[in-house]
């Protein structure tokens, strides 16, 4: 910490200790409440200087992570992907209700705090590649049509390919033992919509790995 001054360490401890307690990085409504800013651009000015010293990644706008650099040198900050809990790959049930902890995989450091893991329940996703027991990679936007979604419909959770027509949506499994879905476009306003698959991770002779789909 002696390339910080004493804000900036100020600044570091407090953003380090919100996101081990609440799993995410403080708002800049956060940080000018707790340290009384006048502005958000005096948070701006603080953070830009912990992004200069290699402490803080911008990754977006007005979006940041903790510097790849710095983030396996904290205790109780996990590298990893946090696995949210488990979604149903055949009946549909509860689910994405558990904290699992995380995959020690290393990730861009754009979506180091952005993607989630999920892990399978069953079969109606296999000829998609998806197995039960498949940690999926997870990313937190409204699939297109024909990407795989995991959505919450009905009270229930499922992970199936979105098919989106002009008279409705189709959940459809990737398994022929497994009927399709059919939802209208009304109902699916009301669904909510965890995220659109965009990988897996895989582990091998004890170490693990990520594939990403692409197109």
């Amino acid at each position: 910490m002696r390339s910080l001054t004493k804000k900036q360490t100020q600044l570091w401890d407090y953003i380090i200790d919100h996101i081990k307690d609440h799993d995410q990085f403080p708002t800049f409504a956060n940080i000018q409440d707790e340290f009384g800013y006048a502005s958000p651009n005096s948070v701006t000015q603080q953070i830009n200087s912990l992004v200069q010293k290699n402490y803080l990644q911008k990754v977006d706008w007005g979006k940041y992570v903790i510097h790849p650099s710095k983030r396996k040198q904290i205790p109780g900050i996990d590298p990893g992907i946090p696995v949210k809990g488990r979604i149903a790959a055949g009946g549909m049930h509860q689910a994405i209700s558990e904290n699992l902890g995380h995959l020690p995989v290393e990730i861009h450091p754009a979506k180091s705090d952005h993607y989630f893991a999920l892990i399978v329940d069953g079969d109606s996703m296999i000829d998609a590649d998806i197995s039960d027991g498949d940690y999926i990679i997870i990313d937190p936007r409204e699939p297109r049509d024909g990407e795989i979604g995991a959505i919450l419909y009905n009270g229930e959770t499922t992970l199936k390919t979105i098919r989106k027509k002009k008279d409705r949506i189709v959940l459809q499994p990737e398994n022929p033992d497994y009927d399709p879905i059919h939802i209208t476009p009304d109902e699916w306003e009301e669904v909510q919509v965890f995220g659109t698959l965009v990988g897996k991770a895989w582990k091998k002779n004890g170490n693990w790995g990520l594939i990403f789909r692409t197109g």
